[in-house]
């Protein structure tokens, strides 16, 4: 009975080994790696902003409003003091400035953040740029990015900045 118990005590003090096994090492680095992955960016349409959602909103402030090239005359994005505005499926999302990065006319900021979105204006280094009075208009570039700093939306069009 001995020479029976003495094998399966061998193999219970083998099973029992803090060293985890090769196969345990491969299925932890798939667990992380499954972890870290991003999910794939999912592109997004922001949809210009109206009076009625500017009004509603409260957010009737000095700033910067981009018009994306080829959109109409509807600013797609209010970048503004102490935060910016994007409209997407007729909602609302607004993002708070960024003070620490780069200053753009009218109390309006380059970098703003949220919950679900990121967003950056900037100059494009080279275009038009105009000062007619309080207002300044400039070419500019819209980004806007995930959690994942996956770039979900960009375009090119113009920056026009006044007080409100």
């Amino acid at each position: 009975m001995r020479r029976l118990i003495m094998p399966f005590a061998l193999l219970a003090l083998a099973a029992c080994s803090s060293k985890p096994k090769e196969s345990d090492e491969q299925a932890i680095a798939q667990v992380q790696a499954a972890q870290d992955a991003k999910p794939p960016a999912r592109m997004i349409d922001p949809q210009p902003i109206g009076y009625f959602e500017i009004r509603d909103n409260k957010l009737i402030a000095a700033g910067c409003n981009f018009v994306a090239d080829g959109g109409g005359m509807g600013a797609t994005a209010l970048a503004q003091g102490e935060r910016a505005a994007i409209k997407l499926d007729g909602h609302i999302v607004v993002l708070a400035a960024d003070k620490g990065s780069a200053r753009l006319p009218q109390e309006a900021w380059s970098h703003y953040s949220g919950k679900e979105y990121s967003l950056r204006l900037t100059r494009i280094d080279g275009g038009k740029h105009v000062v007619n009075g309080a207002v300044e208009m400039f070419d500019a570039q819209l980004t806007v990015t995930d959690p994942y700093d996956q770039v979900v939306y960009n375009s090119k069009g113009t920056a026009q900045c006044k007080p409100m």
